[in-house]
């Protein structure tokens, strides 16, 4: 099986993560990173050893990407969506999808004319834990579920996060950050 080629925009914090885990997936081949910084892009092409560190212009342009992984900041995912897909590329975006459901559907619709596939964080209900529980309720482990809470409880997010800016601007904030981890949990 040949590697998805794949090209990553936006070398800002959560990047890392990807970068670490993709090269354990032999079906994915990170081969270009892309950032509005160019020596950002560049200090992860050579941290995480990837061939190709460049503008995101390049990138789009490059034909061997088939897939691009959206890192950006949710403010800039519908833009960058919706350029991936014109460049005839899938998309991946960490979440949300994008800042409103009119921009969520208008990206769904263009990816499905175009015959290409688009997809978002969270990935969480594919996890261990979230497969888990899954199966318990499904063998009746603990009865019908009639309702679910979630908590989260912490401090604002420039207890952890570098730039955390962008978490207090429209599109950001918990429901919009956090909130998908949970309802994409959701167990039906």
């Amino acid at each position: 099986m040949t590697p998805v080629a794949i090209g990553v925009i936006g070398c800002g914090a959560i990047s890392d993560a990807y970068f670490r885990t993709l090269p354990q997936f032999a079906h994915c081949a990170v081969r270009a990173c892309a950032d509005l910084d160019l020596g950002r892009a560049q200090a992860k092409a050579e941290k995480w050893s990837i061939p190709t560190a460049c503008s995101v212009e390049q990138l789009l342009a490059d034909p061997s990407i088939e897939l691009v992984l959206n890192l950006t900041v949710p403010q800039a995912h519908f833009e960058i969506d919706r350029r991936c897909l014109l460049a005839g590329k899938h998309v991946y975006s960490e979440k949300p999808m994008c800042v409103t459901l009119e921009q969520a559907d208008e990206l769904i619709s263009l990816s499905e004319q175009l015959q290409l596939r688009i997809g978002c964080a969270p990935d969480t209900q594919l996890s261990g834990w979230v497969q888990t529980a899954r199966g318990l309720i499904d063998e009746g482990a603990i009865g019908r579920p009639i309702a679910a809470h979630a908590y989260m409880w912490m401090g604002g997010h420039e207890t952890w996060h570098p730039n955390p800016e962008f978490y207090y601007l429209a599109g950001g904030g918990p429901m919009l950050d956090m909130g998908p981890y949970y309802v994409a949990a959701h167990l039906d």
